[in-house]
């Protein structure tokens, strides 16, 4: 029998989720194969569910580091006594918190074992996102977490980057999806297949670019399909002064999986940005026809050949439009399925770590 002891820290909102890091890490919480695990995390919800512990959101930096140190408290609480500690510490955060929040656990424990979980490169987030100072100081934080700490990729380019600047191997442990059972969505205006959806977030600057992008071209999609409603959701979205844009704002997981798979297609016009796209995956695992640009499915293996992709640009828009099938039933390909079964994926990283 497994002794060991799991502890997840995620400095923002996991559960309830609200995008796309928040699914991986509630997802792997929630799917870790052991009864002895709690999560705790940073949100400004009350949260009231048995083995997550939460703290309330603190603004500001001085508010930043007061949670960092009550994550340590609250860890060193939930390992007192125990054998072997694992500490699984959430990487959509900036390494030079993630790095300091290391750095505190390691002085009052030298046995826990810690283990950084990357969702993406955060480097390459404050590249795209902030000035050159932020980026080369992430470079170098980031650079020490992989160094101090078993940390993880997320793709295969992610991996060889690590190698390449951070002179160290890191596990590779790629996103996946968590099967979840549809629950129809009710509202009037929404029904099968009449409807083209997005979801994320409009706060995170890649999805703020691939809304506007889906809003500019709307009169060019409509003059094909005159009747679709365009359908977003996710957190801080504009209100629009259109009849055919509805925002649902943050709904709950098993309504956005039915509006996945019935949408007439699923748009997402992404510009380059870090990261495997869990809406991407989660569009062509559960069999939305997929209309998305080259930069949507960087680190997403087996897509060649899936029926429900198509890849497009500005320029090839119009013509891949006719392209959509309108009633031909896709067959969800059960290599791309089975490779991104996210529980499998769990349980083999699950066994790579209890070996360390």
């Amino acid at each position: 029998m497994n002794s060991s002891s799991y502890c997840f820290v995620s400095l923002y909102q996991s559960y309830p989720s609200y995008h796309g890091a928040s699914d991986i890490t509630y997802n792997l919480f929630n799917k870790w194969p052991s009864k002895n695990k709690v999560l705790i995390q940073i949100s400004e919800k009350k949260v009231h569910k048995q083995k997550i512990i939460n703290l309330k959101k603190k603004i500001g930096l001085f508010g930043s580091l007061i949670n960092i140190l009550l994550i340590v408290l609250k860890s060193k609480k939930f390992f007192n006594k125990k054998k072997k500690k694992y500490l699984i510490i959430e990487g959509a955060s900036w390494a030079g918190f993630t790095l300091l929040l290391i750095s505190l656990i390691k002085i009052y424990d030298k046995n826990v074992i810690i283990i950084y979980h990357a969702h993406n490169l955060e480097y390459e987030v404050r590249k795209l996102k902030n000035n050159y100072l932020i980026a080369i100081m992430t470079f170098y934080f980031e650079k020490l977490i992989y160094k101090i700490t078993n940390g993880t990729s997320v793709s295969v380019k992610d991996y060889y980057f690590i190698k390449k600047n951070y002179k160290v191997s890191s596990i590779l442990f790629e996103n996946g999806v968590t099967k979840i059972k549809k629950e129809k969505l009710e509202n009037k205006e929404i029904k099968n297949k009449n409807f083209i959806l997005f979801c994320g977030s409009y706060t995170y600057w890649p999805n703020k670019i691939a809304i506007d992008r889906i809003v500019n071209e709307k009169e060019k999609i409509l003059k094909i399909y005159p009747r679709l409603k365009f359908v977003f959701t996710g957190e801080g979205l504009p209100k629009f002064k259109d009849k055919n844009i509805l925002t649902l704002g943050i709904i709950k997981k098993s309504k956005l999986i039915w509006l996945i798979k019935n949408c007439f297609f699923f748009y997402a016009p992404m510009p380059k940005a870090p990261g495997t796209k869990i809406k991407i995956l989660e569009s062509l695992f559960y069999g939305a026809t997929t209309l998305c640009t080259k930069n949507a499915i960087s680190g997403i293996k087996n897509v060649h050949n899936l029926e429900n992709l198509i890849i497009t640009s500005k320029k090839k828009l119009s013509n891949d439009l006719h392209k959509i099938p309108k009633k031909k039933k896709i067959i969800i390909s059960k290599k791309f399925e089975n490779h991104y079964n996210f529980e499998k994926k769990i349980e083999k990283f699950y066994e790579k770590i209890n070996n360390i």
